[in-house]
């Protein structure tokens, strides 16, 4: 099988996503870095890691985040590839996991897992929930990506098959932030999408990351959301599937969350305002939302207060899957 990582300039968090890679108790696979002409450290760091199963491929000159994801499908030389976060941890079981599951499951397509969440220090600040039946596919996954639960895939854990993406077309270079969702959703009109509910990743959080980056230019975000909305209804159309209800629906939650997290990143009010009038412009469904005006109202606090209320939710919600944990562990000591 094939990892491949894509980076630019993560040099601080690279050494430790190659080396989880490394540290896997499944040991049959290669591991590529693609480097987008990093400016930092990042060939240094690489060059340091000594394994035969560690390669390096440098650009030249900086092609983009997406046009790297598409050129990770290129180069991987198995068919079960993973698109390894540069700045995310695998646990050691992670691979060796999803490989069983796909070579036992033929008709699954994918294979993802929980994640729990770290700050740019390696703290666990969140283990959110993540409520994905063992199997899903076509419209069902489609409609629970967009429901108004947390249905989210995290991408480092995801394993795929490399023909069946290639198949579907792989990454669409038009998306940024939804690039990946983008791809789960077509593929999961080819086959099953199998989820693993341990959690087997850890998915750093912080300003540097490519979501982050995008959500501070503002609009270009709120674009991003309805490029995405609008590829989702063509991709429903032609499978004769509606879910334009729960597409609308998510859309405003998502806006709606917006508007903290761009205060969390230090936003001014006036640029608060100016997302605010965009989304209500461009997705006018927005205004019957409550959580649009609750978030809005949140933005309106100084920016130390509103990380402050996120880590605090955070910190509930990894409170909430430990005592769960632990109940179920008293449970089947019980037994």
């Amino acid at each position: 099988m094939s990892v491949c990582i894509p980076t630019f300039n993560k040099a601080c968090h690279l050494q430790e996503a190659v080396a989880s890679v490394l540290a896997q108790r499944f040991e049959d696979f290669e591991l590529i870095v693609l480097d987008d002409a990093s400016t930092d450290e990042t060939p240094a760091v690489v060059g340091a890691m000594h394994d035969p199963r560690l390669r390096c491929l440098r650009h030249p000159q900086n092609i983009g985040l997406a046009a790297n994801f598409c050129r990770c499908l290129a180069v991987a030389a198995c068919e079960y590839v993973v698109i390894f976060h540069d700045d995310d941890v695998m646990m050691p079981e992670l691979l060796g996991r999803e490989v069983v599951l796909l070579d036992s499951n033929p008709d699954v397509v994918l294979v993802h897992c929980a994640a729990q969440l770290i700050d740019g220090q390696g703290r666990v600040f969140s283990a959110p929930p993540c409520p994905w039946p063992p199997l899903t596919q076509g419209a069902d996954f489609v409609r629970r990506y967009w429901s108004r639960e947390d249905y989210g895939v995290t991408m480092a854990s995801v394993m795929l098959l490399r023909s069946v993406a290639t198949r579907v077309g792989g990454f669409n270079t038009g998306l940024k932030y939804s690039l990946d969702a983008d791809l789960w959703q077509r593929m999961a009109f080819e086959g099953k999408v199998a989820f693993i509910r341990d959690r087997l990743i850890s998915n750093r959080v912080h300003a540097r990351q490519a979501s982050s980056r995008i959500l501070v230019n503002r609009l270009e975000m709120l674009e991003e959301r309805l490029k995405y909305a609008r590829a989702t209804r063509r991709l429903l159309r032609e499978h004769n599937a509606n879910l334009d209800s729960e597409i609308n629906d998510r859309l405003s939650l998502k806006m709606a969350k917006d508007l903290t997290e761009l205060k969390a990143l230090k936003a001014s009010t006036l640029q608060i305002l100016e997302y605010s009038r965009a989304a209500a412009r461009a997705h006018a469904k927005v205004l019957r939302s409550w959580r649009f005006y609750g978030h809005l109202l949140l933005a309106l606090l100084p920016s130390w207060a509103v990380r402050k209320l996120k880590a605090l939710h955070g910190q509930w919600f990894l409170w909430k899957q430990t005592s769960s944990s632990r109940k179920d562990a008293a449970g089947k000591c019980a037994l």
